[in-house]
């Protein structure tokens, strides 16, 4: 295992410009932490640009059909022999660093830290969010939404995880072929004693596509992807463990608990 070290697994979908640009801002860091990057090239598409100079090494994967996110992520996992694996979007573009004040809290317990994540208008995206029920799903989308003080997932366009958590949950579950697949591994986390680190110094900006509400297909992959989650016993186990949190948290005793839940 490579201590202190980071993995990094991005999907491209024809994206080759956005994957340029985010190879371009880790080739502009100083993070000694990324051993390499991992492109999925989940069509086919040009390669990536040559290396320039500090260029992160990069592992090309080429799917001969396409793949959902979980089971891509999870392939690129396979390859992962770095203590923490980070899975990112190709949208995304970094600030700076993103990657010590992340390891810092995995280094303390958390299973998965993420960064607060901006719109390219500066506002702050919602991305660490409460519990997915359809009134949560309607109220972030109210103009007055305001995010939860305490997140219970993250949005999967950044997320750095301890590999030896990502691999203890069995890393995506990839039954989601699109969306829900980040609430439920966060939900797997937290219900295996795994905490979440929402890190909010950390700053990145993410182009956010948002497919669902433009595309029947990905519309479909919406539904049919909470309508999969919602009847799962890990969503009505996490569900409980949240009331539970927030009756600690009420009361001042959150602290006494890890966040395992070990009822059936």
């Amino acid at each position: 295992m490579n201590k202190g070290r980071v993995t990094l697994s991005v999907v491209s979908h024809e994206q080759h410009a956005l994957v340029d640009a985010l190879i371009a801002d880790l080739a502009g860091l100083d993070a000694p932490q990324l051993a390499r990057v991992i492109l999925t090239q989940n069509l086919p598409e040009i390669p990536p640009v040559a290396s320039r100079p500090r260029s992160p090494r990069v592992e090309v994967i080429r799917n001969r059909v396409p793949l959902g996110f979980g089971m891509n992520h999870n392939a690129a996992f396979r390859k992962c022999d770095t203590e923490y694996f980070a899975v990112v979007n190709p949208d995304i573009a970094l600030m700076g660093n993103p990657f010590p004040a992340l390891i810092n809290n995995l280094r303390a317990g958390a299973g998965v830290a993420a960064p607060a994540v901006l719109e390219p208008d500066g506002r702050i995206a919602d991305t660490a969010r409460s519990l997915i029920t359809p009134a949560e799903l309607i109220q972030r989308r109210m103009p007055n939404y305001v995010p939860p003080e305490v997140p219970r997932w993250f949005a999967g366009m950044f997320l750095l995880f301890r590999s030896d958590a990502f691999a203890a949950v069995g890393g995506f579950d990839e039954g989601f072929f699109m969306y829900c697949e980040d609430f439920d591994i966060c939900a797997r986390l937290r219900l295996a004693g795994w905490p979440i680190a929402f890190v909010q110094q950390v700053q990145v900006v993410h182009a956010a596509q948002q497919l669902s509400h433009r595309s029947w297909r990905h519309f479909r992959w919406h539904f049919s992807s909470l309508a999969r989650m919602w009847s799962s016993t890990n969503f009505w186990r996490y569900r409980r463990l949240v009331r539970q949190l927030q009756t600690d948290e009420a009361t001042g005793t959150s602290g006494l608990r890890t966040g395992a839940d070990t009822s059936s």
